[in-house]
């Protein structure tokens, strides 16, 4: 498939049913367009007014539009309702961060303890790379950013956390109270892993998104391997923030928008750190020549809305999007 040269994000941060403005001018619709206000509306060029009953069901041509604080609203081309092959749902569901508990019982007296933790994977996602220090990708609110370790197609970066018999007087929760503290101490180590001593188990969880690790316990003379833990899986979720902020970034990585000098322009991103979003993504085919003239013929594109949860329904959205008519699952398709 050819490069979809014309996808595009938008985020709506306002839950109101205001779709703001009547005209596309650049004036109307940027009324109160701060990032955190920000509006998503489908302009009805048939009508030159902004839809409130189904998207599918309009005369057309459609245009998918965002407020910017200032000036022109981001907007899609005119798009013919006839080339909107799909338009996918996705309810938001938080992030489940890798987690290992251990349960390993009361160890040996006389024998240290050794704990072999291995980071087999490290953050992928976008903003991991191009703003490593935003303290919003640590999930656990620690605001850790995560250390650079390595290559990790070479391997796992190992790490070891021992406490002496003398320390842990064989008893399970002073063990666990020593690994947490050690971990701790342990200034790289700390800013991967987060640790909940529940006393009979301790909960060894990754700070970042799409971290995965191991755990081994063993005596520090390797005469023997604790067993007893349990893991949960990370799962990425959908419509957090960090896959939102990713998301918009990426997209607008191939916008180039660079002035002359080659100095990159401001473009501001409208992902806000604590929100959560359910996701709509239109997908819409080009046919050349009758269509969008910049894109080769028969390429498809998406246009992925990310929409703000709100604590009650947005009728509006959910009435263009056809969301309401939909049942309880969390992803589906409409076509």
């Amino acid at each position: 498939m050819a490069p979809q040269n014309l996808s595009q994000v938008f985020v709506a941060n306002d839950i109101s049913d205001v779709v703001n403005g009547t005209m596309l001018d650049g004036s109307t619709f940027a009324v109160s367009a701060a990032v955190g206000n920000s509006l998503v509306g489908v302009w009805n060029a048939a009508t030159n007014a902004y839809l409130t009953t189904a998207m599918m069901s309009a005369a057309g041509p459609l245009q998918i539009v965002q407020t910017m604080p200032s000036g022109w609203p981001i907007a899609s081309p005119l798009i013919d309702v006839k080339a909107i092959k799909r338009v996918k749902y996705t309810r938001y569901a938080a992030t489940v961060r890798h987690n290992i508990r251990l349960d390993v019982g009361n160890p040996a007296a006389g024998k240290a303890v050794n704990v072999k933790i291995a980071i087999r994977t490290s953050p992928t996602n976008y903003q991991n790379f191009v703003d490593p220090n935003d303290p919003n990708l640590d999930l656990s609110g620690g605001g850790f950013v995560f250390p650079i370790l390595g290559n990790f197609s070479s391997g796992r970066t190992l790490f070891n956390v021992e406490v002496l018999a003398s320390e842990h007087a064989a008893t399970e929760a002073t063990l666990y109270d020593f690994i947490v503290t050690r971990i701790a101490q342990n200034k790289t180590l700390n800013a991967i892993l987060s640790t909940t001593d529940n006393t009979s188990t301790l909960d060894i969880t990754a700070r970042h998104p799409g971290v995965i690790f191991d755990v081994v316990v063993t005596y520090s003379d390797d005469s023997g391997i604790l067993t007893g833990q349990t893991e949960t899986g990370f799962d990425a979720g959908a419509g957090n923030y960090w896959q939102v902020i990713s998301d918009e970034k990426a997209c607008r990585a191939k916008y180039g928008n660079h002035n002359r000098s080659w100095l990159p322009l401001n473009f501001p991103t409208f992902a806000v750190p604590g929100n959560t979003y359910e996701v709509v993504e239109i997908q819409y085919l080009h046919d050349h020549p009758a269509d969008t003239g910049i894109a080769r013929p028969g390429e498809m594109n998406t246009i992925r809305i990310y929409q703000r949860v709100a604590v009650a329904a947005n009728t509006v959205a959910d009435a263009v999007f056809g969301i309401g008519t939909w049942g309880s699952a969390n992803e589906e398709d409409h076509y």
